[in-house]
Protein backbone atom coordinates (compact mmCIF):
# COMPACT_ATOMS: atom_id res chain seq x y z
CA UNK A 1 0.00 0.00 0.00
CA UNK A 2 2.86 2.57 1.27
CA UNK A 3 4.41 1.54 -2.78
CA UNK A 4 1.21 1.96 -4.19
CA UNK A 5 0.18 5.31 -2.65
CA UNK A 6 3.90 6.33 -3.29
CA UNK A 7 3.64 5.64 -7.00
CA UNK A 8 -0.51 7.98 -6.95
CA UNK A 9 1.70 10.90 -5.59
CA UNK A 10 4.55 10.78 -7.63
CA UNK A 11 1.78 10.84 -11.35
CA UNK A 12 -0.26 13.49 -9.40
CA UNK A 13 2.87 15.67 -9.11
CA UNK A 14 3.76 14.80 -12.82
CA UNK A 15 -0.10 15.88 -13.25
CA UNK A 16 1.07 19.14 -11.67
CA UNK A 17 4.22 20.02 -13.17
CA UNK A 18 2.66 19.49 -16.88
CA UNK A 19 -0.21 21.32 -16.46
CA UNK A 20 1.75 24.06 -14.86
CA UNK A 21 4.50 23.76 -17.98
CA UNK A 22 1.39 24.34 -20.55
CA UNK A 23 -0.61 26.82 -18.50
CA UNK A 24 2.93 28.88 -18.60
CA UNK A 25 3.19 28.27 -22.18
CA UNK A 26 0.10 27.81 -23.33
CA UNK A 27 -1.16 31.93 -22.12
CA UNK A 28 0.69 33.82 -24.21
CA UNK A 29 -1.10 32.38 -27.13
CA UNK A 30 -4.50 32.64 -25.43
CA UNK A 31 -3.57 36.45 -24.62
CA UNK A 32 -2.72 37.28 -28.58
CA UNK A 33 -6.34 35.48 -29.35
CA UNK A 34 -8.61 37.02 -26.68
CA UNK A 35 -7.24 40.27 -26.96
CA UNK A 36 -7.40 40.17 -30.96
CA UNK A 37 -11.13 39.90 -30.21
CA UNK A 38 -11.70 42.56 -28.26
CA UNK A 39 -12.81 45.93 -28.49
CA UNK A 40 -9.94 48.63 -26.95
CA UNK A 41 -12.03 49.28 -24.06
CA UNK A 42 -11.76 45.84 -22.88
CA UNK A 43 -8.19 45.43 -24.03
CA UNK A 44 -7.33 48.24 -21.48
CA UNK A 45 -9.94 47.66 -18.65
CA UNK A 46 -9.00 46.90 -15.38
CA UNK A 47 -9.57 43.95 -14.10
CA UNK A 48 -8.33 42.32 -17.02
CA UNK A 49 -11.30 40.43 -18.66
CA UNK A 50 -10.10 37.04 -19.87
CA UNK A 51 -13.48 35.42 -20.47
CA UNK A 52 -16.12 37.44 -19.79
CA UNK A 53 -16.15 40.34 -23.08
CA UNK A 54 -18.61 41.22 -26.09
CA UNK A 55 -15.91 39.69 -28.80
CA UNK A 56 -15.78 41.46 -32.18
CA UNK A 57 -13.76 41.12 -35.22
CA UNK A 58 -13.41 44.30 -36.14
CA UNK A 59 -9.20 44.80 -36.15
CA UNK A 60 -9.15 41.71 -38.38
CA UNK A 61 -11.24 43.31 -40.84
CA UNK A 62 -8.96 46.38 -40.06
CA UNK A 63 -5.87 44.97 -41.02
CA UNK A 64 -7.27 42.63 -44.50
CA UNK A 65 -8.95 46.32 -45.54
CA UNK A 66 -6.91 49.07 -44.78
CA UNK A 67 -3.54 47.60 -44.58
CA UNK A 68 -1.25 46.12 -46.85
CA UNK A 69 -1.33 42.65 -44.67
CA UNK A 70 -2.46 40.55 -47.80
CA UNK A 71 0.77 41.60 -50.02
CA UNK A 72 2.85 41.86 -46.91
CA UNK A 73 1.55 38.09 -46.47
CA UNK A 74 2.38 37.39 -49.47
CA UNK A 75 5.99 38.47 -49.11
CA UNK A 76 6.91 36.67 -46.53
CA UNK A 77 5.09 33.37 -48.27
CA UNK A 78 7.38 33.90 -51.67
CA UNK A 79 10.51 34.67 -49.58
CA UNK A 80 10.42 31.96 -46.63
CA UNK A 81 9.55 29.34 -49.64
CA UNK A 82 11.92 30.15 -52.53
CA UNK A 83 14.56 30.82 -49.43
CA UNK A 84 13.83 26.99 -47.87
CA UNK A 85 14.04 25.27 -51.08
CA UNK A 86 17.33 26.90 -52.08
CA UNK A 87 18.88 26.44 -48.43
CA UNK A 88 17.21 22.50 -48.54
CA UNK A 89 19.35 21.95 -52.26
CA UNK A 90 22.12 23.94 -51.48
CA UNK A 91 22.97 22.25 -47.97
CA UNK A 92 22.03 19.13 -48.70
CA UNK A 93 25.06 19.25 -51.67
CA UNK A 94 27.28 20.48 -49.22
CA UNK A 95 26.30 18.44 -46.22
CA UNK A 96 27.10 15.53 -48.95
CA UNK A 97 30.37 16.58 -49.74
CA UNK A 98 31.30 16.94 -46.02
CA UNK A 99 29.98 13.69 -45.21
CA UNK A 100 30.95 11.21 -48.31
CA UNK A 101 34.21 13.36 -49.54
CA UNK A 102 35.38 14.91 -46.67
CA UNK A 103 35.53 18.02 -48.52
CA UNK A 104 37.09 20.87 -46.02
CA UNK A 105 37.70 18.56 -43.62
CA UNK A 106 36.56 19.42 -39.79
CA UNK A 107 37.21 23.20 -40.42
CA UNK A 108 34.59 23.50 -43.13
CA UNK A 109 32.56 22.38 -41.15
CA UNK A 110 33.20 25.37 -38.32
CA UNK A 111 33.17 27.73 -40.75
CA UNK A 112 29.22 26.96 -41.50
CA UNK A 113 29.03 27.22 -38.02
CA UNK A 114 30.65 30.29 -37.47
CA UNK A 115 28.07 32.05 -40.20
CA UNK A 116 25.29 30.25 -38.36
CA UNK A 117 26.59 32.21 -34.87
CA UNK A 118 27.43 35.68 -37.16
CA UNK A 119 24.96 37.99 -35.47
CA UNK A 120 23.25 39.61 -39.33
CA UNK A 121 23.56 43.42 -38.09
CA UNK A 122 27.87 42.56 -38.51
CA UNK A 123 27.23 42.03 -42.35
CA UNK A 124 24.10 43.92 -42.54
CA UNK A 125 25.93 47.33 -44.32
CA UNK A 126 28.09 45.76 -46.50
CA UNK A 127 25.98 43.62 -48.36
CA UNK A 128 23.41 46.78 -47.80
CA UNK A 129 25.92 48.44 -49.84
CA UNK A 130 26.41 46.10 -52.89
CA UNK A 131 22.32 45.53 -52.94
CA UNK A 132 21.73 49.12 -53.50
CA UNK A 133 24.48 48.96 -56.45
CA UNK A 134 22.38 45.80 -57.77
CA UNK A 135 19.47 47.65 -57.42
CA UNK A 136 17.74 45.02 -55.39
CA UNK A 137 16.96 46.88 -51.99
CA UNK A 138 13.12 46.66 -51.72
CA UNK A 139 12.60 43.57 -54.07
CA UNK A 140 11.56 40.29 -53.86
CA UNK A 141 14.58 38.80 -54.74
CA UNK A 142 16.76 40.16 -52.06
CA UNK A 143 15.54 38.55 -48.75
CA UNK A 144 15.83 34.57 -50.20
CA UNK A 145 19.16 35.08 -51.00
CA UNK A 146 20.18 36.80 -47.79
CA UNK A 147 18.31 34.40 -45.17
CA UNK A 148 20.68 31.79 -47.01
CA UNK A 149 23.05 32.80 -44.74
CA UNK A 150 21.14 31.96 -41.90
CA UNK A 151 19.60 28.77 -43.19
CA UNK A 152 22.27 26.91 -45.07
CA UNK A 153 24.51 26.69 -42.41
CA UNK A 154 22.09 25.19 -40.25
CA UNK A 155 20.76 22.79 -43.17
CA UNK A 156 24.67 21.86 -43.06
CA UNK A 157 24.58 21.24 -40.00
CA UNK A 158 21.22 18.89 -39.73
CA UNK A 159 21.95 17.35 -42.79
CA UNK A 160 25.30 16.17 -42.67
CA UNK A 161 23.81 13.95 -39.18
CA UNK A 162 21.75 12.64 -41.46
CA UNK A 163 23.83 11.53 -43.87
CA UNK A 164 26.32 9.77 -41.81
CA UNK A 165 24.04 7.09 -40.59
CA UNK A 166 23.14 6.40 -44.16
CA UNK A 167 26.00 3.15 -45.28
CA UNK A 168 28.26 4.31 -48.21
CA UNK A 169 28.07 0.82 -49.26
CA UNK A 170 24.04 1.24 -50.25
CA UNK A 171 25.95 4.16 -52.57
CA UNK A 172 28.66 2.01 -54.09
CA UNK A 173 26.24 -0.57 -54.81
CA UNK A 174 24.17 1.66 -56.64
CA UNK A 175 27.22 3.04 -58.56
CA UNK A 176 27.87 -0.03 -59.67
CA UNK A 177 24.54 -0.96 -61.24
CA UNK A 178 25.27 2.22 -63.10
CA UNK A 179 23.94 5.43 -61.61
CA UNK A 180 25.95 8.54 -60.98
CA UNK A 181 26.83 10.20 -57.94
CA UNK A 182 23.36 12.21 -58.44
CA UNK A 183 21.32 9.05 -59.56
CA UNK A 184 22.90 7.57 -55.60
CA UNK A 185 21.56 10.75 -54.02
CA UNK A 186 18.13 11.14 -55.94
CA UNK A 187 17.40 7.13 -55.65
CA UNK A 188 19.26 6.19 -52.47
CA UNK A 189 20.56 9.12 -49.87
CA UNK A 190 17.58 11.66 -50.57
CA UNK A 191 14.50 8.85 -50.16
CA UNK A 192 16.21 7.69 -46.77
CA UNK A 193 16.67 11.12 -45.32
CA UNK A 194 13.37 12.72 -46.50
CA UNK A 195 12.10 12.68 -42.15
CA UNK A 196 15.08 14.97 -41.49
CA UNK A 197 14.27 17.06 -45.05
CA UNK A 198 10.97 17.71 -43.71
CA UNK A 199 12.04 18.76 -40.31
CA UNK A 200 14.88 20.78 -41.41
CA UNK A 201 12.48 22.53 -44.07
CA UNK A 202 10.03 22.92 -41.52
CA UNK A 203 12.59 24.56 -39.13
CA UNK A 204 14.13 26.90 -42.12
CA UNK A 205 10.63 27.95 -43.26
CA UNK A 206 9.87 29.26 -39.62
CA UNK A 207 13.06 31.03 -39.44
CA UNK A 208 12.59 32.93 -42.87
CA UNK A 209 9.19 33.39 -41.92
CA UNK A 210 9.71 35.16 -38.58
CA UNK A 211 12.95 37.07 -39.23
CA UNK A 212 13.12 40.65 -38.74
CA UNK A 213 16.08 42.31 -38.52
CA UNK A 214 17.31 41.98 -42.34
CA UNK A 215 13.84 42.22 -43.56
CA UNK A 216 13.42 45.37 -41.80
CA UNK A 217 16.89 47.10 -43.43
CA UNK A 218 16.71 45.78 -47.08
CA UNK A 219 12.80 46.28 -47.77
CA UNK A 220 10.94 49.10 -47.81
CA UNK A 221 7.50 48.83 -49.26
CA UNK A 222 7.56 46.45 -52.08
CA UNK A 223 8.68 43.50 -50.25
CA UNK A 224 7.78 44.25 -46.89
CA UNK A 225 7.46 41.26 -44.60
CA UNK A 226 5.01 40.35 -42.08
CA UNK A 227 7.07 40.83 -39.21
CA UNK A 228 7.82 44.92 -40.02
CA UNK A 229 4.62 45.58 -41.07
CA UNK A 230 3.01 44.35 -37.54
CA UNK A 231 5.99 46.03 -36.07
CA UNK A 232 4.68 49.04 -37.98
CA UNK A 233 1.50 49.26 -35.50
CA UNK A 234 4.02 50.60 -32.91
CA UNK A 235 4.12 54.60 -32.89
CA UNK A 236 5.63 56.65 -30.96
CA UNK A 237 2.34 58.20 -29.98
CA UNK A 238 0.54 54.96 -29.52
CA UNK A 239 0.59 51.16 -29.72
CA UNK A 240 -2.10 49.71 -31.75
CA UNK A 241 -3.13 46.72 -29.54
CA UNK A 242 -6.05 45.47 -31.48
CA UNK A 243 -4.41 44.98 -35.31
CA UNK A 244 -1.19 43.97 -33.78
CA UNK A 245 -2.38 40.65 -31.75
CA UNK A 246 -5.11 40.77 -35.27
CA UNK A 247 -2.26 40.64 -37.42
CA UNK A 248 0.35 38.31 -35.04
CA UNK A 249 -2.74 35.65 -34.93
CA UNK A 250 -2.80 35.35 -38.44
CA UNK A 251 1.09 35.10 -39.40
CA UNK A 252 0.89 32.45 -36.89
CA UNK A 253 -1.46 30.63 -38.41
CA UNK A 254 0.70 28.78 -41.09
CA UNK A 255 4.02 27.79 -39.24
CA UNK A 256 1.37 25.86 -36.98
CA UNK A 257 -0.57 24.63 -39.75
CA UNK A 258 2.98 23.51 -41.49
CA UNK A 259 3.58 22.03 -37.89
CA UNK A 260 0.91 19.80 -37.79
CA UNK A 261 0.79 18.46 -41.52
CA UNK A 262 4.68 17.67 -41.07
CA UNK A 263 4.11 16.26 -37.67
CA UNK A 264 5.47 12.84 -38.13
CA UNK A 265 7.78 13.29 -40.33
CA UNK A 266 9.14 16.11 -38.02
CA UNK A 267 9.71 13.87 -34.73
CA UNK A 268 11.14 11.33 -36.61
CA UNK A 269 13.58 13.62 -38.19
CA UNK A 270 14.50 15.59 -35.38
CA UNK A 271 15.24 11.86 -33.73
CA UNK A 272 16.78 10.35 -36.69
CA UNK A 273 20.04 9.00 -35.02
CA UNK A 274 19.47 9.54 -31.40
CA UNK A 275 19.79 5.90 -30.80
CA UNK A 276 21.91 3.37 -32.37
CA UNK A 277 21.33 -0.46 -32.25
Amino acid sequence: MKITGKKVSVKIIRYIVVLIAFAFFIYPIFWLFTTSIKFEVDIFSMPPKFFIFTPTLKHFIHVFHETEYPVQALNSLIAAVSNTALSLFIGTMAAYGISRFKVGGNRLLFWFLSLRMLPPIVVSVPIFVVAAKLRLIDTRFILPILYLLLNVPFVVWMMKSFIDEIPEEMEESALIDGCTYFGAIWRIVLPMITPGLVATGVLCFIFAWNEFLLAMIFTRATAMTLPVGIAGFITTEQVFWGPITASASLASIPPVILALIFQRYMVRGLTFGALKT
